[in-house]
């Protein structure tokens, strides 16, 4: 038993290392297209090109792994099933079952592997990239609207914003906090905004305000607008880039939705971040198992058509967790539902 499950793992793990090399060379190719342009159209040197790519490469093996697992299963067991191994395997009386339990055990392990990696070393280099990118952007200008960020740099207020584009907002969520509770909540889906000295002048746009009852947190008064003018004050300036849901650590994001919980704000992205990373860190282990019932119980097929249906059903994951996060952020549903329902 020992000599066949070594004959089937060293297939596989050629299998593996040829499918993950070739899915991160089509990866990279794409990225070096985006730097070449960099360095020749705007004139970023090749030196910080290369940073921006090497920062970006471990976050991208979070995407390549699974994937990577999912077509070394089926051009694996596809060559075995070709050639008629699997049927006399089954004849000499090792059943598929048996099989598959190799196959767990290695999706177990990757998944336990890309779950270190996703709390502690994707996120590190995945903030490097982004500082080095916004440095090449702001030219050693600070730039205090973050997009994605609960920013904390406005006194007692607290500010998220979903996108930016030069001096234009979308989806602008700005938090008042009072005795050390949330007392005012401000939204609008478009805005402007500059800096004057040490205040945040925004012009905001179709939106609302909603003002808390103090003597009764449930109860809230609601002022709809079209156009709103707000000043924040600049109390501190930030001195480094603020950290994405993507940029930190397990014990991070759970700390940082400990605190804005304790003020009364849910921070929705926050908690989707995590059950999302948590959910793909254990991927492995569903498209070993899926590309292991595929490569059994489909005819014999090439090369390309494995590719295809590999690329086809990573393709349909991603899009389902897309559509999932959609709807968790749309339609209130939970968050642990949302980002395992794909798995």
């Amino acid at each position: 038993m020992k000599i066949i499950r070594n004959y089937i793992l060293k297939d596989f793990f050629t299998s593996l290392i040829f499918s993950f090399l070739f899915i991160t060379l089509v990866m990279v190719l794409g990225n070096l297209v985006k730097l070449s342009d960099m360095v020749i159209r705007k004139g970023v040197s090749v030196i910080e090109a290369f940073k921006i790519f090497l920062f970006l490469t471990p976050y991208l093996i979070s995407f390549i792994l699974p994937l990577s697992l999912l077509l070394g299963t089926l051009l694996s067991l596809g060559r075995l099933a070709s050639d008629n191994e699997i049927i006399a395997l089954k004849v000499s009386g090792v059943s598929s079952l048996k099989i598959l339990q190799f196959f767990i055990i290695v999706g177990i392990i990757f998944s336990l592997g890309l779950f270190i990696l996703n709390d502690k070393i994707f996120p590190h280099f995945h903030y490097l990239y982004r500082k080095e990118a916004k440095n090449l952007k702001t030219k050693g200008i600070i730039s205090f609207i973050e997009p994605g960020v609960f920013l904390e740099n406005f006194g007692n207020f607290i500010l998220h914003i979903e996108d930016v584009n030069g001096n234009k907002l979308k989806n602008i969520f700005i938090y008042m906090i009072q005795g050390g509770k949330l007392s005012e909540v401000t939204f609008a889906k478009v805005g402007e905004f500059i800096i004057e000295e040490k205040k945040l002048k925004m012009k905001l746009e179709d939106g609302f305000q909603d003002r808390i009852n103090p003597k009764n947190p449930q109860e809230f008064y609601r002022l709809n607008f079209k156009v709103f003018f707000m000043e924040l004050p600049i109390t501190k300036r930030p001195e480094k880039v603020d950290k994405k849901p993507q940029d930190l650590t397990f014990r991070e994001i759970k700390k940082k939705i400990k605190h804005l919980k304790s003020l009364g704000i849910e921070p929705k992205d926050l908690i989707l971040n995590l059950h999302k990373r948590i959910s793909l860190s254990f991927s492995p282990l569903i498209f070993v198992i899926l590309g292991f019932g595929i490569a059994l119980n489909l005819k014999p097929r090439t090369k390309s058509v494995n590719f295809g249906i590999a690329f086809f059903c990573a393709g349909f994951f991603y899009l389902f967790l897309i559509l999932a996060e959609t709807f968790s952020q749309l339609a209130n549903l939970p968050a642990f539902i949302g980002m395992w329902f794909p798995n």
